[in-house]
């Protein structure tokens, strides 16, 4: 059950929607507008490189130790 990203032609307002298999009946929840434009969006991805540490080391990002990057 993908989430699309979609914007409307009539107002210009774009929303995310849940699409269940075989739902196609969307509309704009602004305007409930029907001619919409699916927009390409792009995912969220963390390597474990990326993490935060929690164990009070450092942050991962700098290697700091300080509770503030500089």
């Amino acid at each position: 059950m993908p989430i699309f990203e979609y914007a409307c032609d009539g107002c210009n307002h774009k929303f995310e929607t849940l699409v269940l298999n075989g739902h196609t009946d969307i509309e704009c929840p602004s305007c409930k507008g029907t001619k919409l434009r699916k927009l390409f969006s792009v995912f969220a991805s963390v390597s474990s490189e990326q993490m935060p540490s929690f164990d009070g080391g450092s942050c991962g990002r700098c290697g700091s130790t300080e509770r503030r990057c500089e």
